[in-house]
């Protein structure tokens, strides 16, 4: 039996009741990090709320949106523990750079966002593979994408899975999800791979087994008493 999961939605019930409703087996909530500095007692009960009334396999992330380099990293290092993962929002070439050098994120969101190409470059997929951080395709920015801008991002992501096929980095899709209006069908979500020049099977498992690696890694950070040092049971 194949699972679906999706990994980039809000702190929405009516969000988490659709995708139950569509068969997914998990889901990643998103905080944004300046949110959960103000009101991390607040969202923590609301999630632990919603995560005891569904079926669905519920994990907390921080989400970090910053264009300095040296808040990404300071913001980073104090979140990456407190969470089951750490998203950063990708874009201009040095926050890109940085993230791509730091083990301790999971995902970079959207790499191509605000760029002129993929965002992501030889040396940088070698240093996602490295780092075992994936990267994340946001389903419904590109479905509000119009015109020259939806050409242009459909143009990036499809240089993406160029070099995803090259150097095999880890990809997957996610809904982004704010509203229950934002969700999409697993079926729905595989139908992307007709907009791009990449082996469907790339995006299948970039809603089934990459995430499962992903859900692996959580374990093994929660297994290690530091970085790189795992606790043997």
């Amino acid at each position: 039996m194949t699972n679906f999961y999706d990994f980039n939605i809000k702190l929405n019930e009516e969000v988490i009741e659709t995708l139950e409703k569509f068969g997914f087996k998990a889901a990643c909530i998103f905080h944004d990090s300046t949110a959960l500095d103000d009101n991390k007692d607040e969202i923590l009960k609301k999630f632990n709320t919603i995560n005891e009334s569904t079926k669905l396999d519920l994990y907390h992330g921080v989400y970090i949106n910053h264009t300095n380099p040296q808040l990404l990293t300071k913001t980073v290092l104090k979140y990456h523990r407190r969470s089951d993962i750490i998203m950063v929002n990708g874009g201009k070439d040095n926050i890109n750079r940085t993230a791509c050098q730091m083990p301790q994120i999971d995902i970079i969101n959207e790499p191509y966002i605000s760029n002129n190409n993929s965002g992501i470059n030889h040396i940088l997929s070698k240093m996602l593979i490295e780092n075992n951080i994936s990267i994340n395709i946001n389903y419904n920015s590109i479905l509000r994408s119009r015109g020259y801008y939806k050409a242009r991002i459909l143009s990036q992501i499809n240089q993406l899975f160029h070099l995803q096929e090259k150097y095999q980095f880890r990809t997957i899709i996610s809904s982004g999800s704010k509203s229950f209006y934002d969700v999409k069908s697993p079926e729905a979500m595989l139908m992307l791979g007709n907009l791009f020049d990449t082996d469907p099977n790339v995006i299948r498992k970039s809603i089934t087994t990459n995430v499962e690696d992903i859900i692996r890694n959580i374990q093994t950070k929660k297994d290690s008493i530091v970085d790189g040092v795992k606790i043997i049971r």
